[in-house]
């Protein structure tokens, strides 16, 4: 017998995508939607599950009570991921040029459902399922001129316990389903289109920290050059970064036959850093924090979180405690090579023990 569930049910929809998809070259706009449907759906996997992806739309479920905050981190990973494509790519082709008009929107509502296998797959069904998908259909465009926003019905509201204070009213009536209440959030202008993405404590399923004998520029400089990276990065043959560290750089960081490839997705020197990094078991989003302490000494914090859902999370089961492991010899190596100063740098001294 199927159980009924409550929880949080969300829609995040790439607007323009069909526009997009009739107007420019199929070859490139498929791998780069793919590429922007991926970002989202890593970005939204950290908190909510994901029920299905919907062509130009991912589709969750769960009971985030960061809610506001996973959107707007979600939205401005999107933000970056475009910008940096369009940065990076040297094609003239339309499907390349018209990257920027691409748009992110969310429509969020609370309530109750089933899920349950259909075709192999799970599928969620009930009254509320269908209320978040007719909530796409809406007029928030036409009546505010937003193309980037966040509609969320009076359900999901109450059920988060949401602060409404300064948010826009506005309703939509279907007609099967009636009339829906909520608020809607124009994320180009809310103050947070470029929202921290920086790891707490208690979203990371592995936290390491060392205390080391160095000022925090002198950390901040080992942590970031990738020439001093060789020094202290356990296993690590070669570190090829695409550009001078900052928001957007990507480092191919190769350990014999495996590379791990990162991308910095916020960056606030001398202070914290995150990066996204593609590892065997999939991706993971890393914050490493810099506190300053007495004297000359630094605490170097270390938040690594997984970002590729369910199926990640039983690869970690079988294989988290030797990531942390090799991680933790990593943050010793670090510790010890700042320890013995800038001149110590033999690679006998550095390794772990």
């Amino acid at each position: 017998m199927s159980v009924v569930e409550q929880g949080t049910l969300l829609i995040a929809d790439i607007g323009g995508y069909t526009r997009y998809l009739t107007s420019v070259e199929l070859e490139h706009s498929h791998d780069i939607l793919a590429d922007l449907v991926g970002v989202v759906a890593t970005s939204l996997g950290r908190s909510l599950r994901i029920a299905k992806l919907e062509g130009d739309a991912v589709f969750c479920f769960g009971g985030s009570a960061e809610l506001l905050d996973d959107l707007y981190n979600c939205y401005s990973e999107f933000v970056r991921r475009q910008r940096t494509i369009a940065l990076n790519t040297t094609c003239g082709c339309d499907a390349c040029r018209l990257i920027p008009e691409l748009e992110l929107k969310f429509v969020a509502h609370h309530g109750s459902f089933v899920e349950h296998e259909v075709a192999g797959g799970n599928e969620l069904v009930g009254p509320d399922v269908i209320v978040v998908h007719r909530m796409l259909k809406n007029s928030v465009s036409e009546c505010y001129g937003m193309h980037a926003y966040a509609l969320l019905s009076d359900a999901c509201l109450t059920a988060l316990s949401l602060d409404t204070a300064g948010l826009r009213e506005h309703s939509e009536r279907y007609g099967d389903v009636g009339e829906i209440q909520g608020v809607v959030i124009d994320l180009q202008k809310s103050g947070h289109a470029q929202s921290a993405v920086k790891l707490a404590d208690g979203h990371a399923e592995i936290l390491l920290s060392e205390d080391v004998r160095a000022s925090v520029p002198r950390t901040w400089h080992a942590l970031t050059d990738a020439a001093e990276q060789l020094c202290w990065r356990v296993g690590a043959t070669s570190i090829e970064p695409d550009g001078a560290p900052g928001l957007g750089t990507k480092t191919h960081c190769v350990h014999g036959k495996t590379t791990f490839t990162q991308e910095i997705v916020d960056w606030h020197p001398q202070r914290y850093y995150s990066f996204t990094e593609r590892t065997p078991i999939g991706e993971v989003l890393w914050t490493i924090e810099l506190e300053p302490l007495e004297r000359v000494l630094t605490r170097v914090i270390w938040r690594i979180a997984l970002a590729g859902g369910r199926g990640q999370r039983m690869l970690y089961s079988l294989f988290g405690r030797r990531m942390r492991s090799q991680l933790q010899a990593n943050i010793v190596a670090l510790a010890r090579f700042l320890n013995a100063g800038s001149h110590a740098r033999a690679a006998g001294e550095l390794e772990p023990s």
